[in-house]
Parts: structure tokens; sequence; C-alpha cells
């Protein structure tokens, strides 16, 4: 485990421009302005509202543009797509705030097409376009850059000397994703360390078991039973609905068994259904809390789903189902607490933000929004932990018998369920507060 550190760089060697230059004028202004610095500087550059496919060097304004989050990252990967050409230079422009992570796109780009350079250059304050003419010459790489023209790039940096587990509080918790999988496995571990109560929430209702059926955590065993009760019963329902049934007994199951965990590790335990992606569940669901717990003192934001697909193959839709559970889902809970009671903020990332990964820009573009978010919660809030786990894969969770077998072929080890718990919670607990992202496991960095 190494935290993510933004290094200084050196400024630009003086390379050769790649020419001809194109600039997408989804944000017009700033798009604008762009032409009219690089001009000054002896560089032509054509506007256009999409890329042409022939020219060198593209800049993407779409990271500019005043719409919405999952609008402004769509838009970005769409306007990709036709910029493909061996040798081409992609730059991504972005302003620096909680809700921008084309970082996680350009990372991808480079592992889906080794034949491109792309780049995501975020403008701190208000960088000019002099200062942005004056890095175009330069590698591409992702970049923080400056108004006085000085850049950084993300690097891992060592890792601070544990320190001890504060005094347990007494705090109030929301977990999302936290009834099952990896985040219960944290959740636990805790309730273990610091007591308190958890309110677990999911998409998942927690259904009871069927009582004419045994208990089995098997899916096709449960199948077949339910099955089977039901031809005594004078019933014949689907395969398709007996599969439902069956998966929605077995979430319950495992709901109860998280809760019965967090009790027994003295810490108090309620189950409430809430989906980050729909603002209306997340508004009932915390009236609900505000009415009957209080104020949320510990958040930790475990949801998210994964829809892989290459970007050429990319669907708009499905973007925004990944988006709308991991990004908008954290917004939408954000936006209907009291932030300022908050004491931990703990985010489920991804490894692929801070790497990239084949198949996974939608997923990469909302854990690194999670990390950019993480560092104007620990910017807004200096007395908070708020930690941005980039996790390596697990045993368990979203890989299966057939990714994990992948991961090994890698040299990727999983992470175990009980080393990443006591990892998650001591970094949630008592790591340096200094370092708010964390790169966890061994993950596919040089693969």
């Amino acid at each position: 485990m190494r935290p993510a550190r933004w290094e200084a760089v050196a400024p630009p060697a003086g390379l050769p421009l790649a020419t001809p230059v194109e600039i997408t004028l989804a944000e017009p202004a700033a798009a604008e302005a762009l032409q009219a610095s690089l001009a000054a500087a002896g560089i032509p550059a054509t506007l256009v509202q999409a890329p042409g496919g022939s020219a060198r060097t593209v800049l993407f304004t779409e990271g500019l543009a005043p719409a919405p989050m999952t609008a402004r990252h769509w838009a970005a990967l769409a306007a990709a797509r036709p910029a493909r050409q061996p040798g081409a230079k992609l730059i991504f422009l972005q302003r620096l705030s909680a809700d921008t992570g084309l970082e996680g796109l350009t990372r991808t780009l480079r592992r889906e097409w080794p034949e491109v350079s792309a780049a995501c250059w975020t403008l701190l304050e208000n960088v000019s376009g002099e200062v942005i003419a004056g890095w175009l010459a330069s590698a591409s790489e992702d970049l923080w850059i400056s108004p006085d023209g000085t850049a950084r790039r993300a690097a891992l940096g060592p890792l601070a000397a544990p320190r001890p587990l504060p005094p347990a509080e007494q705090g109030l918790w929301l977990v999302t994703g936290g009834a099952r999988g990896v985040t219960a496995t944290c959740a636990i571990e805790i309730a273990r360390q610091s007591g308190g109560t958890f309110l677990l929430a999911g998409r998942s209702a927690e259904t009871p078991w069927p009582a004419d059926v045994p208990e089995t955590s098997d899916l096709k065993s449960l199948r077949g039973l339910m099955a089977s009760a039901a031809v005594k019963r004078g019933e014949k329902p689907s395969p398709a609905a007996i599969d439902k049934a069956a998966r929605a007994a077995l979430a319950g199951l495992e709901i109860r068994a998280t809760l019965a965990e967090i009790r027994a590790a003295g810490a108090g335990a309620h189950y409430l259904q809430m989906d980050t992606s729909d603002a209306a569940s997340v508004d009932a669901a915390l009236s609900t809390i505000g009415q009957r717990f209080g104020q949320i003192t510990g958040l930790i934001h475990g949801a998210g789903i994964i829809a892989d697909r290459l970007v050429e193959e990319k669907t708009e839709a499905e973007l925004r189902r990944v988006l709308a559970t991991k990004a908008e889902g954290l917004f939408h809970i954000l936006a209907r607490i009291d932030r300022a009671a908050l004491r931990h903020v703990g985010l489920f990332s991804s490894a692929s933000a801070f790497f990239g990964n084949r198949g996974q820009s939608d997923y990469a573009m909302a854990n690194a929004i999670l990390a950019n978010a993480g560092r104007a919660l620990r910017a807004e809030l200096p007395a908070a932990q708020v930690k941005v786990f980039d996790w390596g894969p697990w045993e368990g969770g979203m890989v299966d018998a057939t990714l994990a077998s992948h991961f090994r072929q890698q040299g990727v080890p999983l992470i175990p369920l009980g080393e990443g718990a006591r990892i998650f919670a001591h970094e949630l607990l008592a790591g340096d507060t200094a370092d708010v992202e964390l790169v966890v496991g061994t993950v596919w960095s040089d693969t």
C-alpha cells in the first residue's frame, strides 16, 4: 500500500509539436481563447465540433463545459473515438473540482490505444492559454497545471509509519453497499475496532428466507430446493422467477449475517433500502435516518457496479449506470447530510482509477472522481479522516473464479478479505491525515 502524491514536473523539454492541431468546441469560450493563445505562439489550430481524424494533436474542452458531471465525461469519451490514429496526441482539459475524473479516461486509453498518447491536464484556478501552449511540446502525461506555469504529476509516495488506534468512538456510520461482500467485511472490522451504530444501505430488500426451504448459501442448490417446494405447493414458476427469488433470498440471508456479525462485535446494526443512484431514494432514506438516529458521523461509500467494455464499444447507458451508483451516488449523499458532522469518510475506489484498466474507462472515471471528491472533502474538513482506497482485486467481491484466474496469470495476487479489512479499518481510523488517496495491493501497473 502506498499513498498517491503529486510531484513537481520539469518544464517542457522543447519537443517538436505534432501538427496539425484541433481544438474541440464543447466549451466555445475556452476553445477560442486557447486558439488565440496558440496563434500568438505561432501554432495554428482549427476549432472543430468533433475531431476529424487527421489532426496529430487534439485538445478536448469537453471537461471544461458547463454540463452535468456525467454528461461531461460521456462527451469526452465519445469525442475521443474519431481522434484515434497512430501517433496522435490527445489532451483532455478539465478544471480541478470534486466532480472531475477524466484522468481515469486517459489512463485507460493508454492501455487500450497504445499507438496514441493520451493525457488529462487539470487546470488549477485560472490557467491561461499561454501556459497551456507552453506545455504542448511536453511528453504526454496527466498533469496538474498551475497559473504560474508549473505542473505536478501523480506518483506513489512512501507510507507513513503506522500509528496506534484512537479510543473507540460511538459514532453513527452510514455504509453504502455495506450489507454484502467486501464492503460488509470492512464495516464489520470497523465495528470491532470502533463500536458505534452502523446503518447498512443497499438496493436489495431484506427478503425473508422461504419457510418451506432448508437454508443454504449455494445458489444452484437453492434454485433446485425452491423449484421442488413450488411443485409441492402445486405451482409452476418459470426458471427466471425461481432464479430471481433465490437470489433475493440469498441477499436477505447475507444481509442478516452481516448485521449479526456487527452486533456480535458490540456495535449496533440496522439495514435500510437505499439506491444511491436515485436522489429520491437517498432523500427518503436519509430522512428516516435523521428522524430515528441523528447525525451521520462516519460515511463508508462502497456502492458500485461495473459494465466492462472497450472505449470503442462503450455505450452512454453503461457509462451512466456506472457513474450514477459510484460518483453521483456520493454527491447525492453529501448534498443531503451535515458534512461538518463527519469525522470519518472512507471511499471505495479502484486501482483502475490510478493506473487505468482495459475495458473500464467509465469505472476508472467514476473512481477518479471519488479521488478528487476525497481531496475536496479533506480541504473542507481538515479535522476529519478522509481516505480514498484505490483497491487492487479482492478475493470475492466483483472477482469471480474466471477473473481471479486471469489476475493470477498476470502475476497480480488478490487481496485477502481479512487483510484488506484490517488495512481499511486502520487507515480510516488512524492513518496519516495527509494521505488521502491510497493505492492498495499489488496491481497491474506494469502489465
